[in-house]
């Protein structure tokens, strides 16, 4: 992971300049918290293991290893997800499109870029990505 330096005292919010380098540089330590937290939860997860659920002594034992084994998986791809989101918003910024919405062109805006700082998408192109989920 390349290194970077933290701003203190600045925030996007007060920049008159959308996608300034303070800006980037901003958003680019965020990204790079986010990865880190990421990262440092997948390896949390990855030392949990499990009894063989057929070692245990009853069936209900079992079922609770195996409903504990499952939500353990499905956090861990959730996980997973999100820092591949996060690697390809670091990718954006690097490439210099980042803070545009990658269906649209236009700026997503730095309210929601804070909220949620690997987004891809603004929330017009957001919303429509949500409808097609639902009728699909």
């Amino acid at each position: 992971m390349a290194s970077y330096h933290k701003q203190s005292s600045y925030h996007p919010l007060n920049d008159s300049v959308y996608m300034s380098p303070q800006m980037k540089q901003f958003f680019r330590d965020l990204l790079h918290d986010e990865l880190e937290k990421y990262i440092e939860e997948e390896l949390a997860c990855a030392s949990i293991t499990f009894k063989d659920i057929h070692q245990q002594p009853d069936f209900i034992d079992q079922g609770t290893t195996e409903k504990l084994r499952l939500n353990h998986r499905a956090f861990h791809e959730h996980e997973k997800r999100l820092c591949r989101q996060v690697e390809l918003a670091l990718k954006r910024l690097a490439c210099g499109n980042y803070g545009y919405c990658i269906v649209t062109g236009e700026p997503i805006g730095v309210n929601r870029l804070i909220a949620t700082p690997y987004t891809a998408y603004c929330l017009d192109a957001h919303e429509i990505q949500e409808k097609k989920k639902t009728v699909h």
